[in-house]
């Protein structure tokens, strides 16, 4: 018998059936306060700042932008900024990069 098996794992899970609330849609983003969330990978930030002057020409101009920068692009960032985001923010874009 050969003890030198390969394990073969089944990545499929069952679906999920919870139904989730989605949040509250802003019908109007100009006056409102954007949160700027960067992950820190490389072209991240020229991505969100090239959504932001999207928005800009197509007439949505935020009344104030708040700049977040995750500590690391493989992490979670810190609960602080999920707060500071709440705290501060009407909506965010997020980039990704690369």
């Amino acid at each position: 018998m050969n003890e030198n098996k390969i394990p073969i794992f089944d990545p499929t899970v069952e679906m999920n059936t919870n139904k989730e609330i989605l949040a509250e849609r802003k019908s109007d983003l100009n006056t409102k306060k954007c949160g700027l969330l960067w992950n820190s990978k490389i072209g991240g930030d020229k991505l969100m700042h090239f959504i932001l002057s999207e928005l800009n020409r197509k007439g949505i101009k935020p009344s104030e932008i708040v700049e977040l920068k995750k500590e690391y692009d493989t992490r979670p960032a810190k609960k602080e900024i999920y707060e500071e985001m709440a705290k501060k923010c009407d909506f965010v874009i997020t980039a990704v990069g690369d």
